[in-house]
């Protein structure tokens, strides 16, 4: 190992040419970085800034960049913003062949990105190429936006003082360190990510797997250049899956393959314990990585699914149904009938759960009911044991829970079954279409009104209700029965009138079959009591447990 103080001038000028290895993680700077980097460069007054150490090994004509690729693949990002940007000025000829000479192409590349960003990189960057393909990556959708937003703040300078800003960085210092071997640059890499290197976990799986490869394989770079196009799918693939970033997927992978406990420390690491107890470390490694794969091909595939018991599911916003996800893609393919019904089990245990709202850990109830899961039956069957077995999602904590109804603003649980309730009462009275809300993780257009009315301090009941003593306070007001969906601008006019004022306005209604047949429910002339939200509740708290039972 040795190591040179240069200038990036030095650094890049001339025969020099470097590349990313197929280890390395992928271009990651975003916004926050190059704000930092510009930041840097203008308060540079008569020092030179140091850009700090660089870590590479030889490799053939070209050297590999084992650590500080963020900043080198930033300076030559920020020459080409610099080039476009002095060529629009009217720069000489000369003056912009050199920048192209050191910093994009002499002979060859200057920098080639990792394999997978690589022809995107050399024909945005090196070729300085605008009208290529869209960015496939979410690496090359940073290289795109990096180039962008140099452009866009070198635009507001005079050409003088974009040389200037240049020249800052031409004349910067760097300090390189050069390794012999490529083994001994792989393991500098592994180390680097465990003394606080800002990796993603992904990214310290890719470089450990490349370690481990070095280590264990004899056709080391064969084997290597497989894996890395395994990584370079996945990476195609989370440009694909907009809900989960990759760490996500890959710690409900990890879950899903090896059954830890969802509140286990470091859960994401657990894959060393694996490979560390494995016979054969090339095999797991194979393994593991292209099952890895099929998880997100699997979860692309869920996502772009458009069906109804999919789209509730997720409405839920549950992490916990994840693993189960990617299992069910194994054992059942592209089955949507299997599928379904998949989708619709996860919907009860995750309703019971944010139905309940208690602080019981779902996910540690669900460990053996992964684990056991190979087939419908057996899902079935271990879901029906945790609701019978915990009291939380039993049938009588969801009465209980519909009675005493958390019926805060942020709940969307409230909503979303009177919204299915609706829909059943369409279906039961032959409306051929369900009653459509816009919603995301709640319903936006509609509101839930309490319609024996909730009250200020000291302010008076209107007529037509039950007496408000403590039994109704207790049993009655926030319960499931004197609950109805109603647009924001109907409960807004309601508000405390009288309840002869407030029934006609339901039973008028053109749009909501629930609030048109809350006269069915009176039991004491048009008076909105006790028994009437009984009778209410009996019939709601029927369709729910029918609807949401295993």
């Amino acid at each position: 190992m040795n190591s040179t103080q240069n200038t990036i001038q030095q650094f890049f000028t001339g025969k020099n040419y470097y590349q990313i290895p197929v280890y390395q993680r992928a271009y990651s700077w975003e916004e926050y970085q190059w704000k930092q980097f510009l930041a840097d460069l203008q308060e540079v007054k008569a020092n030179h800034y140091f850009f700090g150490n660089v870590l590479l090994q030889k490799n053939g004509d070209m050297r590999d960049i084992i650590d500080g690729q963020q900043r080198i693949t930033t300076i030559i990002i920020f020459a080409r913003a610099v080039y476009d940007t002095l060529k629009q000025c009217g720069e000489s000829e000369d003056v912009l062949q050199d920048i192209a000479e050191d910093y994009f192409y002499y002979r060859k590349s200057k920098l080639n990105a990792v394999e997978y960003d690589r022809d995107y990189f050399k024909k945005l960057i090196i070729e300085g190429d605008d009208g290529m393909h869209d960015p496939q990556t979410p690496s090359q959708i940073r290289i795109y936006n990096a180039k962008a937003f140099f452009k866009e703040q070198l635009k507001n300078l005079d050409k003088e003082s974009i040389t200037q800003l240049f020249n800052i960085v031409k004349e910067s210092q760097i300090l390189e360190v050069n390794f012999d071997n490529i083994k001994d640059s792989v393991l500098m890499f592994e180390l680097q990510n465990n003394r606080g290197k800002n990796l993603t976990n992904m990214e310290k799986l890719k470089s450990y797997f490349s370690y481990q490869i070095y280590n264990n394989c004899d056709n080391a770079e064969d084997k290597l250049s497989e894996t890395t196009r395994i990584f370079e799918e996945i990476y195609r693939l989370i440009n694909d899956i907009k809900t989960l970033n990759e760490d996500e997927i890959l710690l409900y992978f990890n879950y899903y393959k090896f059954g830890y406990a969802y509140r286990e420390n470091n859960d994401t690491l657990n894959y060393k314990k694996h490979l560390k107890e494995s016979q054969n470390i090339i095999k797991f490694i194979d393994d593991y990585t292209k099952d890895l794969k099929n998880a997100f091909v699997n979860l692309k595939i869920f996502f772009a699914l458009d069906n109804k018991a999919k789209n509730d599911l997720l409405r839920l916003n549950a992490w916990e149904i994840y693993p189960f996800i990617i299992k069910a893609y194994t054992l059942f393919g592209t089955d949507e009938t299997k599928l379904n019904e998949v989708f619709k089990l996860l919907e009860i245990i995750i309703f019971r759960d944010k139905l309940s709202n208690t602080r019981a850990d779902l996910a540690s109830r669900l460990i053996s009911v992964l684990k056991n899961f190979t087939d419908l039956e057996s899902l079935k069957n271990a879901l029906k044991s945790v609701c019978e077995s915990e009291y939380y999602w039993s049938d009588d904590n969801i009465q209980n829970t519909l009675r005493y109804i958390y019926n805060s603003k942020g709940n969307t649980i409230v909503p979303y079954i009177l919204e299915k309730y609706e829909n059943s009462l369409r279906q039961n009275n032959n409306v051929q279409k369900d009653y459509i809300f816009t919603c995301g993780d709640n319903l936006k257009d509609v509101s839930r009104e309490h319609i024996a009315p909730q009250t200020n301090d000291g302010e008076e009941i209107a007529t037509g209700y039950d007496k408000y003593d403590s039994e109704f306070y207790e049993k009655y007001l926030h319960n499931i029965g004197n609950l109805v969906l109603v647009t924001p601008s109907h409960n807004s006019s309601n508000s405390n009138k009288p309840f002869s004022e407030k029934l006609p306005t339901f039973t008028n209604n053109t749009d909501l079959l629930q609030q048109r047949e809350i006269k069915d429910f009176l039991v004491n002339g048009e008076i909105w009591d006790k028994a009437a939200i009984d009778k209410r509740f009996e019939k709601i708290k029927n369709f729910v447990l029918e609807n949401w039972k295993i």
